[in-house]
């Protein structure tokens, strides 16, 4: 009996005894802790790095479908279009004559925060508006033809490539993008129905 308390006790002792962490234990729990914020942390760069970029997108693509919508009802409404050629910045305008000493004019421009196309609104050479469209395209060219005894303006961009990604689905898939409408539309269908 004397020995059974015996066990008992040591039994008893060794459960009661505190279980501690060796300083190895410590130092690899440690270790997985970091390994597993590090991953996260860049994980979380990464998911911000690409948001940024799929709202930068978003951002240009408004800016582009606003640019198109606003281009082609001042070409329809225009009655006539005219390229201005500047030598000494080697840029085109295209200028167009609204009636009644009222014009608006499309230019390309580059500031602190890149390119960008103004749209000037002018009545009796006075400056009434400027819209500013932010784009991100290399170069830009406006161009007048003669079709079907219709005259067509365009505005074609020429985007630049963008490789800094490797996903395939992120890039631009076009390389030029062009705009166009027949100048006086609106009031060719008027003369048309007067006659």
């Amino acid at each position: 009996m004397n020995r059974l308390q015996v066990n008992h006790c040591r039994i008893q002792f060794i459960r009661s005894a505190p279980q501690g962490v060796s300083l190895i234990e410590m130092l690899v729990m440690i270790s997985l802790i970091s390994v597993i914020f590090t991953v996260g942390v860049t994980m979380l760069a990464f998911l911000m790095r690409v948001e940024l970029q799929g709202t930068d997108r978003i951002h240009k693509s408004f800016n582009i479908q606003r640019l198109s919508k606003q281009f082609r009802q001042d070409i329809a409404s225009a009655r006539r279009a005219s390229l201005i050629s500047e030598k000494k910045q080697q840029r085109q305008k295209l200028k167009l004559d609204m009636g009644v000493d009222r014009f608006i004019i499309y230019s390309a421009g580059e500031n602190s925060y890149g390119n960008f196309i103004s749209r000037e609104q002018i009545i009796s050479d006075k400056l009434i508006s400027r819209n500013e469209y932010p784009i991100s395209e290399g170069q830009l060219h406006f161009r007048i033809e003669n079709i079907n005894q219709r005259q067509i303006a365009s505005l074609q961009l020429k985007m630049t490539t963008d490789n800094s990604h490797e996903n395939e689905t992120v890039k631009t898939p076009y390389s030029t993008l062009q705009f166009d409408a027949v100048i006086n539309r609106k009031y060719s269908y008027v003369i048309n129905k007067e006659q």
